[in-house]
């Protein structure tokens, strides 16, 4: 009896052993990515995520909002007519001119427009206003 006792404890070491190493290499619990300049630690048991904040991690907490009421109430602040261009219509003329981006579906489109010109109208105006204060020191 004190055999199969013996058998039974090395087995189970062994058993934790090989399980502990088979989750710290093959099924790692967290996960970090760098997204948009931030750390992201992600725990794929669970789904939660941190930010790395001022020196620590903090956790980023799921909140559900009404996009559509905050798009409406900034649609109306920025005075922006809702239903003032035939999308649909644009898309299918640039798509005529442009061939490379006929592969591309409307939603990539979009999202690369928004991006591309967010980061021309942003850039422009930073060195422009860099260029305004560098001009004002200089005098």
């Amino acid at each position: 009896m004190t055999r199969e006792k013996q058998y039974f404890g090395i087995g189970l070491i062994v058993g934790i052993v090989v399980a502990g190493l088979f989750l710290y290499y093959f099924a790692p619990r967290y996960n970090i990515v760098s997204a948009g300049g931030n750390l992201i630690k992600q725990d794929r048991w669970s789904g939660d995520s941190w930010r790395y904040v001022d020196n620590q991690w903090k956790k980023i907490d799921d909140i559900h909002r009404d996009w559509e009421s905050i798009d409406q109430a900034l649609r109306e602040a920025l005075h922006i007519p809702k239903d003032g261009l035939d999308r649909p219509r644009a898309m299918d003329l640039l798509r005529k001119k442009f061939p490379a981006l006929k592969e591309i579906t409307d939603d990539e489109l979009l999202e690369r427009i928004k991006i591309v010109y967010s980061k021309a109208i942003l850039c422009d105006l930073y060195l422009g206003n860099f260029l305004k204060k560098e001009a004002g020191n200089a005098s």
